[in-house]
């Protein structure tokens, strides 16, 4: 998928509910196990690195590294759509 696609997937996952723009409460960073992206849907091999993202919600998701930072931007505060305190 192109970055303008990933980000339109997120921004339609979000409006839908399916995945949060929660606040990060802990994340980490390792090889790829084969699940599937949170953002793009596609696998993230063990060749990739995989960002599994605890929300402040509880969700768990997982991101390739380039969704990650895809994800982050598109939920930031800057970003009308998210939820601000």
């Amino acid at each position: 998928m192109t970055e303008t696609e990933i980000r339109a997937r997120i921004r339609r996952l979000h409006a839908a509910g399916e995945v949060p723009c929660d606040e990060p409460a802990q994340t980490w960073g390792g090889h790829g196990l084969g699940k599937y992206c949170a953002a793009c849907s596609e696998a993230i091999t063990p060749q990739e690195t995989e960002y599994e993202v605890e929300l402040s919600s509880g969700t768990l998701i997982r991101l390739h590294l380039r969704c990650y930072h895809l994800w982050m931007e598109e939920c930031g505060p800057s970003r009308p759509n998210s939820s601000t305190s």
